[in-house]
């Protein structure tokens, strides 16, 4: 009865709170737009928690013991309620062993059952107490995450969070794929092996590329025509216009806009720094990229070739 009540509890919860998640391409901006929203004062403050979590692309994952794998989600929870949240999630680590017994895969995304591994698993009432936990540790105000990843399991987010919104940073293809080389290029100067698996995320073939815009661009559109709550903003919007954005996205999520980029907030109303991106610290500010030094001729015309599919909104 308790678990009952309990769970009844956390679906009430979810469905009187809207938090804010940011997904889209990898380097596409997202982090500047994670920062500039957690900026406002009506948000918890994720000056230690950052971070992306994975949670519901990996959601398997908080069913574990620490492990490094779960770190960025324990940082959510905090790591002195980690063992309180694991207690409390006990009967959903019972019910995936029977799953496993059942020869369900820990996997949902792509698989032909989706739905029926996600409720078999009970990702969903997982997740509602993930974020209860990490909104508790966070000062209980308006929570966002930022895991770009996630633009594969909006379904999901919308079943945890019915009344989510969702960010979706979108920038230029071309600027995208000349960055992931910028940043490949640029680990290998640190010492970092070329054939480093940990790198090899941004050393992706171009037909790689393609196929990754045109999954999210159908993904973002059929969750415009299905009424879910999703805003597009794109990179150039955010850094080269970025009072008037912040004003419509704070809108758009339901918080009063007190933007003002070039005034010192309040001792109140101040955040830490970041420490792991100084330069988020900063008001957003154009950020141009040579796009001929990382993309041949053939490469920008099949990207340009590209575009004339992709919703409007990718510049």
């Amino acid at each position: 009865m308790q678990d009952t009540l309990y769970l009844k509890l956390l679906e009430n919860w979810a469905n009187d709170n809207a938090p804010v998640f940011v997904v889209g391409p990898e380097r596409s901006g997202t982090s500047l737009l994670f920062q500039q929203v957690s900026n406002h004062s009506a948000f918890c403050d994720f000056s230690e928690a950052t971070v992306e979590t994975f949670c519901f692309n990996k959601p398997w994952l908080l069913l574990e013991d620490s492990c490094p794998e779960n770190y960025e989600m324990r940082l959510y929870v905090g790591q002195k309620n980690w063992d309180a949240f694991q207690n409390k999630i006990q009967p959903i680590v019972e019910a995936n062993r029977l799953a496993d017994a059942r020869g369900l895969p820990t996997e949902y995304l792509y698989q032909e059952d989706r739905p029926k591994i996600w409720d078999a698993r009970q990702y969903g009432p997982l997740l509602r107490t993930f974020f209860y936990f990490a909104w508790q540790n966070l000062g209980k105000k308006c929570l966002v995450e930022k895991t770009p990843a996630h633009i594969r399991s909006l379904p999901e987010i919308y079943n945890v969070f019915p009344n989510a919104k969702v960010l979706v940073c979108t920038r230029e293809p071309s600027e995208i794929i000349a960055s992931h080389r910028k940043r490949f290029e640029k680990e290998i100067s640190l010492g970092v092996d070329r054939e480093s698996p940990q790198i090899q995320w941004l050393n992706k073939p171009l037909e790689d590329y393609l196929a990754y815009f045109r999954e999210i661009d159908d993904i973002v559109r059929h969750h415009i025509v299905q009424g879910r709550k999703i805003l597009v903003v794109p990179y150039s919007e955010l850094t080269e216009h970025a009072l008037d954005t912040m004003q419509s996205i704070f809108e758009f999520i339901g918080v009063e806009s007190n933007v003002n980029l070039d005034a010192q907030p309040s001792e109140a109303e101040a955040r830490p720094e970041q420490l792991w991106d100084p330069l988020l610290n900063k008001p957003p500010q154009p950020n141009k990229i040579d796009i001929s030094a990382y993309l041949n001729e053939e490469e920008v015309m099949r990207v340009k070739k590209l575009k004339e599919y992709l919703h409007d909104t990718w510049c």
